[in-house]
């Protein structure tokens, strides 16, 4: 076992491993300025990092992260080793020994923050009944946290720290800096204001932003504590408002929005009901060229170029005479469009009386 220079440490580190068995607290670097211990608990995958000053347990110890590259990138365990910093600044005393009431301080949010609400039919309910305890328990942690730092260390804290506890612009509750979304402004929403904004959105049709700046989503997504279906509908609907000229299902039971990925030169199709809509004239899709369509209108008048009066297919006639055949096996009359009855002329058009 590697030696470790601060008493009260030393006794501490020895105590621990007696009561949560040998090696869940391990010394990984000791030297007469500072030792960094690494505390395992029963259920995770990786250790946290706690740096404790040689002048411990007058001076607080400090969580550092985790020990697990891979395991470090995922937001729930970048939580999890604020919150544990939190319950280290919460219980300590200098003078005491604190290591041991953090311990069963984080074991006992952790176990809150992991326990269910009661099942009900409404999942909506319950996934805002979840948000809200969870949003006590943190809220209760953090402002004791707060409480505990001295204005010298909080003067000292790096404003971008994730270990930092802000306060919401919205309702001024305290909240750990991962807990919250931060815009460019600098100011800080809780999950439950930036909701409460988001859906708020869809009533006023109007982006909700702070200081100018929008919401950036990526951050909502890593946060989590938002239902992602909710999020889905809020990414299509911010698409919605920022698009010049968006596009619309036309049928009756649909009319939803078609989000430009889903959009071509012709046509579109709808993600909700997976109809397609014709884009000349953002109607229903229909057969043939679209008649509006002012591009192919222009081109059509400088060609003279004529529309099949059966199916609508466009059709060209190079030379010959007025007599044309469609492909869908229609006669008409090229000059004027009527059709031809029993292969006979319907019209005075006469074959070769060509347009000018």
């Amino acid at each position: 076992m590697m030696l470790i220079h601060n008493t009260s440490l030393a006794e501490e580190v020895y105590a621990l491993n007696a009561i949560y068995g040998e090696g869940r607290i391990a010394v990984t670097f000791s030297d007469a300025h500072h030792t960094t211990v690494a505390v395992r608990l029963p259920g995770l995958d990786y250790s946290f990092l706690l740096r404790v000053l040689d002048d411990y347990p007058r001076s607080c110890p400090q969580v550092l992260g985790v020990d697990n590259l891979v395991e470090s990138t995922k937001p729930e365990v970048q939580q999890n080793a604020v919150y544990l910093g939190a319950c280290v600044q919460a219980v300590h005393y200098p003078e005491s020994v604190c290591l041991y009431d953090a311990i069963e301080e984080f074991e006992t949010v952790h176990k809150a923050l992991q326990a269910h609400v009661p099942p009900s039919e409404d999942t909506e309910k319950e996934s805002q009944l979840q948000s809200a305890r969870r949003a006590v328990i943190l809220k209760d942690l953090a402002t004791r946290a707060r409480a505990k730092v001295d204005v010298r260390a909080q003067q000292s804290v790096i404003a971008d720290s994730p270990f930092d506890v802000v306060d919401c612009v919205v309702c001024m509750d305290p909240f750990f800096r991962v807990d919250v979304v931060s815009l460019k402004c600098r100011h800080s929403f809780c999950l439950g204001c930036l909701h409460e904004g988001l859906q708020n959105m869809f009533k006023t049709r109007i982006e909700f932003k702070c200081c100018g700046h929008s919401v950036p989503l990526r951050a909502i997504r890593e946060r989590g504590g938002l239902d992602a279906d909710f999020l889905d509908i809020l990414v299509v609907w911010l698409q919605e408002v920022h698009t010049a000229n968006p596009v619309y299902c036309p049928w009756e039971d649909c009319l939803a929005y078609i989000p430009a990925s889903m959009v071509r030169q012709d046509y579109a199709k709808c993600l909700l009901c997976k109809k397609r809509v014709c884009m000349g004239c953002r109607g229903k899709e229909h057969g043939g060229l679209c008649k509006r369509d002012k591009a192919l209108q222009a081109l059509i008048e400088k060609e003279k170029w004529k529309f099949c009066p059966a199916c609508g297919h466009l059709v060209q006639r190079r030379e010959g005479c007025n007599h044309m055949t469609c492909i869908c096996s229609a006669d008409f009359c090229y000059r004027c469009g009527k059709m031809w009855s029993r292969r006979s002329p319907a019209c005075d058009c006469g074959l070769f009386q060509h347009l000018n």
